[in-house]
């Protein structure tokens, strides 16, 4: 099954946001700045443990993370997420519940993804002049909540694949509690941690001795050694490559102005 858009790479993170997400994280080439820790309570854990289910749930219907992580985490149904844990409100909220017009949104991973996907296939068939809030409005009003062909081609047997249910439980905990350490939106924490970063750390987090600690106890050194990864390897990597790409491009030879022949 392919998503039909990935609207993560169309937004990058603007040189500010990572300024400011560079500035929210320790590292010891960062000596000067302070991370200012959230205290975790049972609440936030528990909004993790939402995330989790939410990202299983997904797996276990067939979808791929790498389909469904950037899906999610840059849509509009995860900002309703961060405005809601951010304001410690929770997602249960009956004025945001109203707003959405998706009823049970947190008691049912399962609809979460079904309503991910269907305001997906409405907007991705959208033509760039029409008003996307409108034709959704409309689809909603007229009942038109058909199962997208995405969802349609997911297999009648559910994905019982314990190692990959484990992770997607893993990567939907690690970035609810991403969002809510440095209380960034989740469009943000993808946009730093795409999901072939996150399966690599996750792999290498199985070779480790945190592979046997509670996930809630560990949660934390998890996103310390993330953020260590961003600062000192991820960004500088990427900051190398551009450079090396604009030098590249100034060494190129101007190319002659094609002039017309007058006679």
């Amino acid at each position: 099954m392919q998503a039909s858009r990935n609207p993560a790479k169309s937004r990058p993170l603007s040189a500010n946001v990572k300024r400011l997400m560079r500035l929210a994280r320790a590292s010891p080439k960062n000596n000067s700045v302070i991370m200012l820790q959230r205290e975790f309570t049972a609440r936030e854990y528990a909004y993790c443990h939402k995330q989790g289910n939410l990202f299983m749930e997904a797996a276990s219907m067939g979808i791929k993370m790498e389909e469904f992580a950037p899906l999610f985490m840059t849509s509009q149904l995860a900002g309703v997420f961060d405005v809601s844990f951010a304001a410690a409100c929770g997602i249960e909220n009956d004025e945001l519940s109203n707003l959405l017009r998706i009823p049970i949104l947190l008691k049912s991973p399962e609809t979460i993804v079904e309503a991910l996907y269907w305001i997906d296939d409405i907007i991705s068939k959208a033509g760039d002049s029409e008003n996307k809030s409108l034709l959704l409005s409309q689809a909603y009003n007229e009942e038109t909540l058909r199962l997208p062909a995405a969802l349609s081609e997911l297999p009648e047997e559910p994905n019982r694949n314990i190692d990959e249910l484990a992770y997607a439980y893993w990567l939907g905990y690690i970035y609810r509690c991403e969002c809510l350490l440095h209380e960034e939106s989740s469009r943000m924490v993808y946009g730093a941690f795409g999901e072939k970063v996150m399966r690599k750390a996750y792999e290498e987090l199985l070779k480790s001795p945190l592979n046997s600690a509670d996930l809630t106890d560990s949660a934390m050194e998890i996103c310390s050694e993330l953020d260590r990864l961003l600062v000192e390897k991820i960004w500088p990597a990427k900051s190398k490559r551009r450079k090396q790409l604009q030098d590249k491009e100034l060494e190129r030879p101007a190319q002659p102005s094609k002039s017309k022949d007058k006679n």
